[in-house]
């Protein structure tokens, strides 16, 4: 996490925590000195666990489903809607959580309310001020944690670059030198004859320009020099670090520039001609460069998740999945007694498909279909109503008549927690293709399999049966990895109860 999203998140996290300390303590005060409905012989014991169930619920919801939000780029609607969730889910699990205990404390329905009322209250506040502090004249910016920045670019590049850079409200950026002297035909050509250092430091500091961007408000920074001179700046100001921003076309161009000025021992960013043009192309811009072996090597990705909310998901998978199986058992003895009557042969089905980035799998599932099911499925693709590459038909003659009440219900979809509790699945994600579709699929496609896949998913949840178009379901699976977070999981989770009590979208 870098610098700045980590101050960012502990700055929130501590606004919020003394916003629950602060909700905890006035709600108690009111409603038992001003409402009279605690009588105070509820025993310390009783009240440590209260307390304990909140904070653990609060620290459970932080850690396990926080989103990292740039607070700069956050309206007031988005901070808002940000903050109830939050506020709701971890009262949720506040209550939750003394309910299984059976703390007779949840019957003070009135402390609980105010608490939460007075919680949202304090942390939409805090946060309010917090933003104002981040990224207000009087913020980060004048404090410790300030990067103290300089920008070496030319004048058709500058308005751009320098007004990206200061959304960074961890940044200062105290200078720019335009060297649009060293560009000839459009291409920066680095003059070797000056020599480093000069006489002119003195002026150029005490008589520094500046440039207005006439369309970004309070862009203007000051110019530092125009030429050579820049590097006696970078010597004599305080800077932590460069950004490079120049058109050259080959690396020995401004070699002399970055030996310079990592030889003082600054930071440099400097930008690489060949990315440049990829990031104009590219549809995700997330791209990390890092030594491998000696080469720098750039990493392009078209979706970045938290290793640990990616950590959390796979411990509450295994949980799920134990549960799962537990629970899954007794109805699957039940169920095989009518399924195995009806058509004679194997319990389960065991079918090949595509996991994870191309991974191979055998996923289980209860037979809902007769034994040469896969035998005549080529005779009824003609009948298939998807728009791609995955089969599905109305009324399939190849099911029994248990195998459309078992999928009516989803109940043969229950053995699939083994393959949730192996790694190979997850209880949330994308659907597994078979081999066949996905020896078919363009690569576009492939890119709903950058997840681990899931028993059930956003496809599933949005109406399955209503949905014949592929492409339909990759942008759903695609929505889903851009946008994945535990909340979302959470929500699907949620939903998909709903969709197999109800039976919307099943067939």
């Amino acid at each position: 996490m870098e610098k700045k999203a980590r101050t960012q998140f502990w700055m929130e996290l501590a606004i919020d925590f003394v916003s629950l300390i602060l909700s905890i303590a006035i709600s108690y005060v009111f409603v038992r000195f001003a409402l009279g409905k605690i009588s105070g012989d509820e025993g310390a014991e009783l009240w440590v666990k209260y307390i304990i169930c909140n904070l653990l619920a609060f620290f459970i919801s932080y850690f396990g489903f926080h989103t990292s939000v740039n607070i700069k780029e956050r309206n007031k609607i988005a901070e808002f809607i940000n903050t109830i969730k939050n506020d709701i889910l971890v009262f949720l699990m506040f209550t939750a959580l003394l309910a299984i205990i059976k703390n007779p404390l949840l019957e003070q329905r009135t402390m609980i309310g105010i608490s939460f009322i007075l919680f949202f209250v304090f942390t939409i506040t805090g946060r309010y001020y917090l933003k104002r502090w981040l990224t207000g004249e009087y913020g980060l910016s004048k404090a410790k944690i300030t990067s103290y920045v300089g920008v070496l670019t030319t004048k058709d590049r500058a308005e751009e670059f320098i007004t990206g850079l200061k959304k960074d409200w961890s940044i200062n950026i105290t200078g720019v030198a335009l060297l649009d002297n060293f560009v000839e035909n459009g291409r920066f050509t680095y003059d070797r004859n000056f020599e480093f250092g000069s006489e002119y430091t003195n002026s150029i500091i005490s008589t520094k320009k500046r440039i207005k961007f006439p369309h970004v408000v309070a862009q203007d920074v000051p110019v530092i020099a125009t030429d050579i001179r820049f590097i006696d700046w970078i010597r004599k100001t305080t800077l932590d670090e460069v950004f490079i921003n120049l058109p050259y076309s080959e690396s020995s161009d401004v070699f002399e520039i970055v030996e310079e000025l990592e030889g003082m021992g600054v930071t440099v960013h400097l930008n690489v001609p060949t990315l440049d043009n990829l990031v104009d192309e590219s549809n995700f811009n997330n791209i990390n460069c890092k030594i491998y072996s000696g080469y720098p090597l750039a990493t392009f990705s078209a979706a970045v998740h938290n290793s640990t909310q990616l950590a959390v998901k796979r411990f509450v998978d295994i949980v799920g999945a134990l549960v799962g199986i537990i629970l899954s058992i007794p109805i699957i003895a039940i169920t095989a007694i009518p399924l195995l009557l009806e058509s004679p042969g194997p319990l389960f089905f065991k079918q090949e498909r595509v996991g994870m980035n191309g991974r191979l799998f055998n996923m289980y599932k209860l037979r809902s279909m007769y034994k040469d099911a896969e035998a005549r499925k080529a005779e009824l693709m003609k009948h298939n109503k998807m728009d791609g590459f995955m089969f599905k038909m109305d009324n399939d003659p190849r099911i029994t008549k248990v195998g459309k009440v078992i999928r009516k219900l989803s109940i043969d979809e229950l053995p699939q927690f083994f393959n949730v509790l192996k790694g190979d699945m997850s209880l949330v994600g994308t659907r597994p293709p078979t081999v066949k579709e996905f020896e078919q699929y363009e690569s576009r496609h492939k890119r709903r399999l950058s997840m681990r896949p899931g028993i059930t998913g956003m496809w599933q949840v949005s109406g399955r049966s209503d949905i014949v178009d592929f492409e339909e379901v990759v942008k759903l699976d695609c929505e889903y990895i851009d946008n994945w977070n535990l909340l979302l999981d959470l929500q699907i989770l949620l939903k998909t109860v709903k969709v197999v009590l109800t039976h919307e979208g099943a067939e």
